[in-house]
């Protein structure tokens, strides 16, 4: 492909569409919460215009691009590993009641996934090229994105965040329940989780030495979202080439959308991780015709289902990707479209392997498993004000705006009221969907519409909310979005690479902009999530950390642990992230404020000096203490790591004789 000065012309042209969208969503990031400014949209229009100009009257769309192949596998089945696999998952499923995973049933349900993939597997298995492994450019690349892309997880890991909230700890207690031997399929504490989490932290602290800490629950958090950027490479490639997959990796390296919840420590990665796995599979089904990358899709859904609760809508939006584009390639009317459904039914069931110990606790434990998720779309804890149906469509709405416009309030993974996506990132997004209508109208390829419906499907566990509105959109629950919305973003940079390396004297100009763009999305990004949302986070978060530096201040001071004592405060700091701090989670010395005169009777014979924590509003503990001790003294410890709420330390002189 040869391009020509009209076609450089055009290249130009499809710059300026990009120039135009990114100031078309600085107009909206910078718009009123209660309207979108109309010039951002109209510059959007005007962009989209520009681009299908530009790209219609080009060769870009017409390159080498991951065709659709006809399989030659045979449609077998090995009898004897079908019967085994079931045979176990009987084993697995009997031997996994109480809520407990135990040797034998472990052990057939491991002997039942593996099976399994015998009893269905139709094509020759893997294997090293015979010429050993050749280091090519992408590989390079690859790499590169990749230490990237661990550089963002893991920098400062430690103090960004540093303070957590009451969910670490009590995610700290169930990796505690796992250490003392308590091997639970699904962890009932604080409204019931999956319990991948879980394990990956006890198997961190026993590999590792590593602390009963938020910073162990962190570090393995953060792997999992470094897992994530081989899958999206996989999924770009299988839609829009090397080059789409390069693209794609490359986004969600530095999108603070991907970053911030993966450093967070908590289940948030696990969904748009295996979302990247198994819908790059279904991707890779559907352009190959092979069984075996269905059963690779089935086995990360079902491993997905152990991770974060919203992943469950993958049940859903697999099905709807997978019908969406076989309706559209009327797939009913072939042998080939009728193999091809019945191939992604068996990776689909083979979920059910992987899920045998969890179907045994939704047959026992049916309430506890589906408790967050009913409390979510029914009455069970508030009742539902207003017309179900309006306010899931206006759910709907926001969850669509959300990359753009509207955002988050919870300050925990995100930067809060603030689109999910950069400016460049997001004008990306708006010109990559109207790309990719081109690309499959030029191509007449349906493959990208299964992921424009696994994207929209998997809005609807932050959507579906409708007693608690106000949580949606939600950055972490409509994080299975994240994938198709990166892979979209991806495409118009991948034609752009691709069109701009064909043009002999023109690739340093082309190949120039696209380092320039990777150049200001790392400094954006690296720029929300390095200080916005570190300086928001800081801000917000209750600062136990500060708590127990002054409480081992005052216990390198000759002051003993007995007397040291903190006054719980409503929406104040967990009393147990103090204990994570001092190296003890049932960290014992805390009294509520409500209690605390009555305490202060006991305290008042307690030998040495003694020191109580108060929030700066609580004005009635204060003066009980001052009361009580009319020798005592208090300060105001300020926060140290940012401004905020800081600490009234109340000290106690030691009693008379």
């Amino acid at each position: 492909m040869k391009g020509t000065p009209a076609q450089k012309g055009r290249g130009l042209w499809l710059a300026g569409a990009g120039l135009l969208a990114i100031l078309a969503q600085l107009q909206l990031d910078h718009s009123p919460r209660d309207a979108p400014d109309p010039w951002g949209l109209a510059l959007y229009a005007w962009a989209i215009l520009l681009l299908a100009w530009a790209l219609t009257r080009t060769t870009w769309l017409e390159g080498d691009y991951p065709h659709s192949g006809t399989p030659s596998d045979p449609p077998t089945v090995r009898w004897p590993w079908l019967g085994l696999s079931l045979a176990c998952m009987l084993i697995a499923f009997l031997d996994s009641g109480g809520n407990r995973f135990r040797p034998p049933g472990v052990m057939a349900w491991i002997v039942a996934m593996i099976a399994w993939f015998l009893a269905w597997w139709n094509a020759p298995f893997p294997r090293l090229p015979r010429d050993g492994l050749l280091l090519r450019g992408h590989h390079l690349l690859f790499l590169l994105i990749l230490a990237l892309g661990i550089g963002f997880r893991y920098w400062d890991l430690w103090n960004l965040p540093l303070d957590v909230n009451s969910d670490h700890a009590e995610k700290l207690l169930d990796v505690r329940d796992v250490l003392n031997g308590e091997h639970r399929i699904f962890f009932p504490r604080n409204t019931g989780r999956e319990a991948f989490q879980f394990y990956l932290a006890a198997a961190t602290i026993r590999l590792f030495g590593m602390p009963l800490h938020k910073f162990t629950l962190q570090v393995g958090t953060a792997f999992i979202g470094v897992l994530l950027l081989p899958a999206l490479y996989l999924l770009g490639a299988s839609l829009w080439g090397r080059w789409g997959g390069i693209w794609t990796m490359f986004l969600g390296a530095v999108a603070s959308w991907a970053v911030i919840p993966a450093r967070v420590g908590l289940r948030y990665p696990f969904l748009p991780t295996f979302a990247a796995w198994s819908l790059s599979f279904l991707i890779q089904g559907l352009r190959s015709g092979k069984r075996t990358d269905f059963l690779w899709m089935g086995l990360f859904l079902g491993v997905g289902l152990y991770g974060y609760s919203p992943f469950r809508g993958m049940l859903a939006a697999l099905p709807a990707a997978f019908l969406t584009v076989w309706l559209a390639r009327r797939g009913w009317r072939t042998e080939e479209g009728r193999r091809q459904a019945r191939d992604f039914l068996i990776g689909m069931l083979t979920a059910l392997p992987v899920l045998t110990p969890m179907l045994r606790f939704i047959v026992d434990y049916p309430e506890i498993f589906f408790y967050r998720l009913m409390t979510r779309v029914s009455t069970w804890e508030k009742p539902i004000e207003g017309n179900p149906l309006l306010i899931l469509a206006d759910n709907i709405r926001r969850a669509l705006l959300m990359f753009h416009w509207t955002g988050d309030e919870v300050y925990v993974a995100t930067i809060p009221l603030r689109p999910m996506l950069d400016p460049v990132m997001g004008a990306l997004l708006v010109l990559g969907g109207a790309a990719a209508i081109l690309w499959m109208l030029r191509h007449r390829d349906p493959v990208p519409l299964a992921v424009l419906m696994a994207g929209f499907v998997m809005l609807f566990p932050s959507a579906y909310n409708l007693p608690f509105p106000r949580e949606n959109p939600s950055t972490v629950r409509a994080a299975g979005a994240l994938p198709p919305v990166l892979v979209l973003a991806a495409l118009v940079p991948a034609l752009w690479t691709a069109g701009w390396g064909s043009f002999p004297r023109g690739r340093w100009v082309g190949w120039g902009a696209a380092a320039l763009l990777v150049l200001v999305l790392i400094r954006i990004n690296a720029d929300r999530i390095f200080r916005e949302y570190a300086t928001t986070y800081c801000r917000i978060v209750p600062n136990a950390s500060d708590a127990a530096e002054i409480l081992r201040g005052f216990y390198a001071g000759g002051g003993p642990e007995t007397n040291a004592f903190y006054v719980a405060y409503p929406y104040w700091f967990d009393s147990r992230l103090i204990g994570m701090w001092l190296g003890d989670l049932d960290w014992p010395y805390t009294i509520w404020h409500e209690d605390l005169p009555q305490a202060l009777e006991a305290h008042q014979h307690l030998p040495g000096p003694k020191l109580y924590l108060v929030h700066p509003e609580d004005r009635a503990s204060l003066a009980a203490l001052q009361a009580t001790y009319p020798e005592g003294w208090w300060v105001l410890r300020p926060r140290v790591h940012c401004d905020g709420l800081g600490i009234i330390v109340f000290h106690a002189p030691p009693a008379p004789p």
